[in-house]
């Protein structure tokens, strides 16, 4: 069997570069390098020429013409949102499309903050005046001149406008929140208990007149092409500042450079614009109030790193006949018949991860004998199951055959053995929470000491609250295999990702096994720490500004499925 051929333009490490290596006939080209992105068919066609697998990141693949010109099996976008390819296209043509999600969201929030830091301080007019040939101080008098020409604000105490509070407005504050700011956030799409854990929910009209900086993270729809235009700008304070790393498409840049250039507001940072890449003859260029950057804000090495990461991860899925993570259609996947292919390896490999997480479990005293059960759920699709450990069988003598799959049901599809008798409690939190796969019921000493007492874990420990989710509250008492002991669990596990049973032990999740095992670690030590604690006094609780900052960051532990 020949060896597929890849074209790759998108930058990469050379790491993922050996790697492709291994197992395509590659030619790397990145359009960094060569200077060279293909909007035209014809010629990108020609290049993709007998190739298999195409990794882009900037090239035009919107033209439907593309899609039948060419015979590619994996399309590749370097890109959080691949809007540079023709979604619908490839799909009629059964090519899946992966993508890198969440690749230069951590770049964009700092570049962001970057930008608030140097128009409060007015660096750039600093770094421009010093670099000038005007620059002299020959008195003291000239010292004091510049000493209050350049005089800046703090940050602290300042309200913030976030306009879009998708992954990177929520990672701007987050990071914003340790300098004591006020939020004000538009985002009509936005769940109402996101926008609060972050600050006050308010209209785009309001929001302009009454925030100090203005940030915008909004995607490019046709709803919000010119949101903030002329009448928008001119409800700004005089003193308030733009700030667009966003897309060009999102403010009129015409009544912007008009009320930069009366000083109808403080200033603007501006990495994006209408017409891109700009030039030395862009009109923004000569106001001293605003500073210029030409795209930049995904900029970063870890960037590059971080996107070859995530696609060598999913072309190996896809290699090995499994689903990616970040297929965009994964019905392309689902027709070619690779679904049933991929849940089967997945189950191999998944009943000999239980099994060897059960050892561990035993190893390191959280349960003894077959106490305790722990499940993964999978899907295809299509429909979904669930593996589970079977009743009555001591972990150190369980291999991946005694691992039972049952349907959502509880109905046994394959397996010789009975299922562990709390199949129902993990079959309701998997309907209860889409963003759990596994589960880890343990009897662990201290989490069972203070189940035993009817006692929650609250927030003492600031490494606990990112995992979990907050307080771990004890769950009504209820007998092994009941509904009223599944009904008590999603009472009290709400959205976090661990509760104790009453006298029971613990129950664990996560989005994978890993994750659902990390849990389980942060548990029971913070039940060890609380326990000892009180042997001595109650012990103090974390603040509650603390609190809200980690369940931010056990958002974004949610979202990035590192839990």
């Amino acid at each position: 069997m020949s060896i597929m051929k890849a074209f790759i333009t998108a930058n990469i490490t050379d790491k993922c570069l050996n790697e492709l290596k291994k197992n395509f006939d590659v030619v790397y080209e990145p359009w960094r390098e060569t200077g060279i992105i293909y909007f035209d068919v014809n010629e990108l066609a020609e290049k993709l020429e007998k190739v298999d697998v195409f990794i882009t990141e900037a090239d035009d693949l919107k033209k439907k013409e593309l899609f039948e010109l060419t015979n590619l099996k994996l399309l590749v976008s370097c890109r959080g949102d691949p809007f540079n390819i023709n979604i619908e296209e490839a799909t009629k043509k059964n090519l899946p499309v992966l993508y890198t999600p969440l690749r230069n969201v951590d770049a964009v929030a700092e570049l962001t903050i970057g930008f608030m830091l140097m128009l409060a301080r007015k660096l750039q007019m600093v770094d421009r005046k010093i670099h000038s040939e005007e620059f002299e101080i020959i008195d003291f008098d000239d010292y004091v001149g510049y000493l209050n020409r350049f005089q800046g604000i703090e940050l602290k105490g300042k309200t913030i406008g976030i306009i879009g509070l998708g992954q990177i407005g929520r990672r701007v504050a987050s990071r914003l929140k340790a300098f004591g700011v006020n939020f004000l956030i538009f985002d009509p799409y936005a769940a109402e208990e996101i926008i609060e854990k972050v600050g006050k929910k308010v209209e785009i009209d309001y929001l302009m007149r009454n925030s100090d900086f203005i940030t915008i993270h909004a995607i490019a729809t046709d709803e919000n092409d010119n949101l903030i235009n002329k009448e928008r700008l001119e409800m700004m304070k005089h003193t308030s500042f733009l700030i667009n790393t966003s897309k060009g498409s999102i403010i009129d840049y015409d009544a912007l450079k008009e009320v930069l250039e009366e000083k109808k507001i403080g200033g603007a940072a501006l990495d994006v614009f209408p017409l891109e890449p700009i030039d030395e003859d862009n009109e923004f260029i000569g106001l001293d109030n605003v500073i210029i950057s030409p795209h930049i804000g995904g900029d970063t090495k870890e960037v590059i790193e971080r996107q070859s990461d995530v696609l060598l991860k999913d072309i190996d899925l896809w290699l090995n006949g499994n689903i990616p993570e970040n297929l965009i259609n994964p019905i392309t996947l689902k027709e070619n018949g690779l679904i049933k292919h991929k849940l089967g390896k997945k189950i191999a490999r998944h009943k000999t991860e239980i099994v060897s997480l059960c050892k561990k479990l035993l190893k390191y005293g959280h349960v003894i004998g077959s106490a305790g059960n722990v499940s993964i759920r999978l899907r295809d699709n299509e429909k979904e199951i669930v593996l589970i450990t079977p009743s009555s069988v001591c972990y150190d003598e369980m291999t991946s055959e005694d691992i039972l799959i049952i349907d959502m049901d509880g109905k046994v599809i394959e397996g010789e053995r009975n299922p562990s008798v709390e199949k129902k409690m993990h079959l309701r939190v998997y309907k209860e929470r889409d963003d759990i796969n596994a589960i880890i019921h343990a009897h662990s000493i201290y989490s069972t000491v203070l189940s035993s007492l009817n006692l929650s874990i609250p927030p003492i420990m600031e490494e606990l609250v990112p995992y979990v989710g907050g307080e771990i509250v004890c769950a009504e008492y209820g007998e092994a295999g009941t509904e009223e002991l599944a009904e008590g669990v999603i009472k009290a596990l709400e959205e976090k990702n661990a509760v104790l049973l009453a006298n029971h032990g613990n129950l664990c999740c996560g989005s994978h096994l890993e994750g659902a095992l990390t849990v389980l670690h942060y548990v029971e030590r913070g039940a060890k720490i609380f326990y000892l604690a009180k042997i001595i006094k109650d012990p103090t609780l974390l603040p509650e500004d603390t609190v809200d900052y980690e369940m931010e960051i056990f958002e974004i532990f949610k979202d990035s499925k590192k839990i």
